[in-house]
């Protein structure tokens, strides 16, 4: 059997490869699909934490925009050296394109307050329904979540995928966050007690 990392590998591929089997249109319904599920979901008394698409991720930013638009705080990714912290986004035009080539909040945009509750979207490779999830390797997310679940314990973190991206299993290692719930076009999926 191979080794962990070999599997997590072989499933971020293949994965990789069933999303680029979906034409554009499918992408975008199933996209305006998850909004539509994620609006149901978001309160919109609290904080989100969220992540700007990359075209193999579904295409929230109709909900960033509504976000922002109802001065809900936003806050999205930005890359500290290896560390990843959620700087306050305003306005999406706003954001500059990282090293990474990832649009970001600018390193002066005020960081997020690791005490305050917030509902964070998470992207990532696979996803299965207990919760667990695949990045893409690096481990930004992982680290953050769990600093951020050490400093507060009423935080919620979703997990959100196109349909194609949830297996019946995804390889799972110590340091690998469980996400709270799951958000893909057909619904939302809670793991929490």
């Amino acid at each position: 059997m191979p080794h962990l990392s070999e599997q997590k590998q072989e499933l971020r591929q293949a994965i990789l490869e069933r999303i680029r089997h979906m034409n554009e249109q499918a992408r975008a319904a199933e996209s305006r699909s998850i909004v539509r599920q994620l609006f149901g979901v978001l309160p919109q008394d609290r904080a989100v934490c969220a992540f700007f698409p990359l075209q193999t991720e579904p295409d929230i930013r109709p909900l960033l925009s509504a976000i922002i638009t109802r001065d809900q705080p936003l806050f999205l990714p930005a890359f500290d050296g290896h560390m990843l912290v959620m700087r306050r986004t305003r306005d999406l035009a706003q954001l500059q394109t990282s090293t990474f080539g990832i649009p970001e909040p600018p390193g002066d945009a005020e960081a997020l307050d690791v005490h305050a509750p917030v509902i964070a979207l998470i992207p990532g490779r696979a996803f299965d329904r207990t919760g667990g999830r695949l990045g893409r390797g690096n481990g930004g997310y992982d680290r953050w979540m769990n600093a951020h679940r050490k400093e507060n314990g009423q935080s919620l973190y979703y997990g959100v995928a196109f349909d194609c991206q949830l297996v019946s299993e995804v390889p799972m290692e110590e340091h690998d966050v469980v996400l709270d719930g799951m958000i893909t076009g057909r619904g939302f999926a809670s793991q929490r007690k």
